[in-house]
C-alpha cells in the first residue's frame, strides 16, 4: 500500500491501549469456534431470506390477497448486490476460486408495505430486540427509526424506507426461527 509507512505511523502516535484483560479473554475464547458460528448463522440468514423473499412484493408475491403481501423488499446480498459481494466472498483457505465457503451474512433486512404492518412485524418478533450483529442469538431493529427518527424525511429522499427491520440471525435451530418469523408475519398482517 502506497500510503502504508504514513499510515502506519500516524496510528502508532494515536495509539491507546484501552483493552481490559478480561475482554480480550472472553474474546479469545469466543474466537475458537467463530467460523463454525458465521457458517451456521450465514446458512440461518440465507434460509430465512429464502423463506421472506417469496412472500414479498419484490419476489413475486401478489400484492393483495394471501399472506405475505405486506414485505415489500428483502435485502440481503444475495438478492440486492450478489454480483459485487461475490468479489468479497470468504474463500478457503487455499483461496482457489470457486471454493467459497462464506456465506452472504447473517445481517438483511426488509421493508414493509405499511408503517403498521413494520411496527406489527416488529413488536411480534420474539427475538431480542435492539441493534447487534454477530451475535450467538438473533436480534432486530426498526433501523430507519432508531438511527433517523427525527429525519424521516431526509433519510427517505436517500431511498431509507421507514419501515425497514434489520435482523440479525444467530444460531439458533433455523425451523424454530422460520415459525419466529412467521408467527410474527401472521400479526402484521392483521
Amino acid at each position: 500500500m502506497r500510503y502504508y509507512s504514513q499510515l502506519k505511523s500516524h496510528l502508532e502516535s494515536r495509539y491507546e491501549d484501552t483493552y481490559f484483560d478480561s475482554d480480550a479473554i472472553v474474546m479469545e475464547r469466543n474466537s475458537r469456534n467463530f467460523l463454525q458460528r458465521m457458517r451456521i448463522a450465514n446458512s440461518n440468514a440465507e434460509y430465512i431470506c429464502d423463506f421472506l423473499r417469496a412472500r414479498s412484493l419484490e419476489g413475486g408475491a401478489p400484492s393483495e390477497g394471501i399472506r405475505g403481501h405486506i414485505i415489500k423488499q428483502v435485502y440481503y446480498p444475495k438478492f440486492v448486490s450478489r454480483d459485487n459481494y461475490t468479489i468479497c466472498r470468504r474463500r478457503s483457505p487455499t483461496g482457489e476460486p470457486g471454493t467459497e465457503h462464506g456465506g452472504y451474512g447473517a445481517l438483511f433486512s426488509l421493508t414493509f408495505t405499511s408503517m403498521r404492518a413494520s411496527e406489527a412485524f416488529f413488536d411480534a418478533l420474539k427475538v431480542t430486540k435492539g441493534p447487534g450483529v454477530g451475535m450467538m442469538f438473533t436480534s432486530s431493529c426498526p433501523y430507519t427509526i432508531l438511527c433517523h427518527s427525527l429525519q424521516l424525511e431526509w433519510a427517505a429522499q436517500y431511498g431509507v424506507d421507514a419501515t425497514l427491520v434489520r435482523v440479525s440471525v444467530g444460531v439458533e435451530d433455523r425451523e424454530v426461527l422460520r415459525k419466529t418469523i412467521e408467527m410474527a408475519l401472521k400479526a402484521a398482517e392483521i
